[in-house]
C-alpha cells in the first residue's frame, strides 16, 4: 500500500518554512482554520491565513479543517468557517476535528448533530464532500447512539483517523470504528517530534503532526481535483543561478539540486522536476512564475524586486495576490523579520503598492 507524507498545523506550529518542509518530502498539509463560534462569529486560529498562503506558495497540496465545538450550532459553525475559508480547485477537502477538548460537557446528541449539520452545511455550500477527523474510541464513547451504533450518516464521509503509532507501513494499522468509511488520512504520529523549519517565534523547534494519505500522489492530486504536471526541462542562460531558477518553476533549491547535481553551465538542459503541490499558477501570483521583474538580483515571481546598491538595502514592491509568508518564502526570510522591519503590527494586512524591506 502506498502512502504520501504530510502534516497538520495550526497556531501552535507558528513559524513554518514551507518550502523545507517540502523538500523533506511532505506533499500535503491540513490546516485549521477556526474553532467553534463566538458572538456570533467564528474563533479563527491566528495563524491560518499565513498557513493556507504559505503552503501553496511553497507547492504543497493544502485543506482545511474545522475544530467542532459541538454545544453550538454546527450549520452556524459552517457558515462562519466557510467566511474564513475560499477553496479553490486543487485543495484538499475541508474535515472536521471532533475531540473532547472543550467539549467535556457535550452530550452524545449534540455531539451527532451539530457535526451533521455542519458537514451537510459544507458540502452543500461548496459541492465538496468533507471528511471526519477523529479517534476511534472517541467515536465510540461520544459520537453514538444509545444503542452504541454510529449515527446514520457515519460513512458518508471520509475518515481521517488518528492513532498514534509513530510509524505506518503495509503491516501497521490504525485502529477504526466500526460503520465509519475506511480512512483516506492517517494522524500516525503527535506531539513528539520535531520537523526541520517549523519552530516557535524565537526559533525553537516545536512538535509537529505527522499525516499519511492512503494511496498514491497520482490519487492525492485526484482526490484535490488537481493536475500532477510531469517534468519539463529549462536551458541555462547567462548570469542564471539555480536559486532564480528553482523560484521560477516554484520549486525549492534543494529539489533542484537533487535532480540536477552537476555543475551550472551556460547552454546546459536541466530537468525541472514536477512541483510537489498544486501552487503552480503560471499567471503571476504567489505559486506562478511569470510577471516578474528581471533586475541584477535575479527574477521575481510578482511584485517588483528592487536592489538599491548604494545602501545594500533590498526592497519589494507588493503586488495583488502576495503574502508576507509567500514574499517571505520567497527571498529565503521570515514572517517575523519581514514584519519587525517595517514596523507591520499585523502580518496580514498589507496593501498593493507597498514597499517592503528585505531583510
Amino acid at each position: 500500500m502506498p502512502f504520501v507524507k504530510g502534516i497538520d498545523v495550526s497556531v501552535y506550529d507558528p513559524v513554518i518554512n514551507w518550502a523545507k518542509v517540502r523538500s523533506q518530502g511532505y506533499r500535503f498539509a491540513y490546516i485549521r482554520a477556526s474553532y467553534g463560534v463566538e458572538n456570533n462569529r467564528t474563533i479563527m486560529d491566528t495563524m491560518f491565513p499565513s498557513h493556507w498562503a504559505g503552503s501553496k506558495a511553497a507547492g504543497m497540496l493544502r485543506g482545511p479543517y474545522h475544530y467542532l465545538r459541538a454545544a453550538q450550532d454546527g450549520t452556524k459553525q459552517a457558515i462562519e468557517f466557510l467566511k474564513i475559508v475560499s477553496l479553490e480547485q486543487g485543495d484538499l477537502p475541508p474535515a472536521l476535528d471532533l475531540e473532547e477538548v472543550l467539549n467535556q460537557d457535550a452530550s452524545n446528541k449534540q455531539f451527532i448533530n451539530n457535526a451533521e449539520a455542519f458537514l451537510k452545511k459544507v458540502k452543500a455550500e461548496t459541492g465538496i464532500t468533507p471528511m471526519v477527523y477523529s479517534r476511534a474510541s472517541f467515536l465510540k464513547e461520544k459520537v453514538s447512539q444509545p444503542n452504541g451504533k454510529p449515527p446514520a450518516w457515519a460513512s458518508d464521509y471520509r475518515m481521517w483517523v488518528a492513532h498514534w503509532t509513530y510509524a505506518f507501513s503495509e503491516t501497521i494499522k490504525p485502529i477504526e470504528e466500526p460503520g465509519w468509511a475506511s480512512y483516506t488520512f492517517w494522524q500516525y504520529s503527535g506531539e513528539r517530534d520535531t520537523l526541520d523549519g517549523i519552530t516557535t517565534e524565537q526559533g525553537v523547534p516545536v512538535k509537529v503532526d505527522f499525516d499519511v494519505f492512503r494511496g498514491t500522489l497520482e490519487e492525492l492530486f485526484q482526490l484535490a481535483n488537481a493536475t500532477l504536471l510531469e517534468s519539463q526541462t529549462y536551458t541555462v542562460q547567462a548570469g542564471d543561478i539555480l536559486e532564480n531558477i528553482a523560484n521560477q518553476f516554484n520549486l525549492s533549491l534543494a529539489e533542484l539540486v537533487n535532480a540536477n547535481p552537476q555543475i551550472l553551465q551556460v547552454g546546459q538542459k536541466l530537468t525541472i522536476p514536477a512541483p510537489a503541490g498544486a501552487g503552480s499558477d503560471s499567471s503571476g501570483g504567489m505559486g506562478g512564475s511569470a510577471g516578474g521583474t528581471t533586475t541584477d538580483t535575479g527574477t521575481t515571481t510578482g511584485g517588483t524586486l528592487t536592489d538599491t546598491s548604494t545602501t545594500n538595502q533590498v526592497t519589494y514592491t507588493v503586488k495583488a495576490g502576495d503574502t508576507l509568508s509567500a514574499i517571505a518564502l520567497k527571498f529565503g526570510t521570515t514572517v517575523k523579520a519581514i514584519a519587525d522591519l517595517n514596523q507591520i503590527p499585523d502580518p496580514n494586512l498589507i496593501r498593493v503598492g507597498q514597499e517592503i524591506k528585505i531583510p
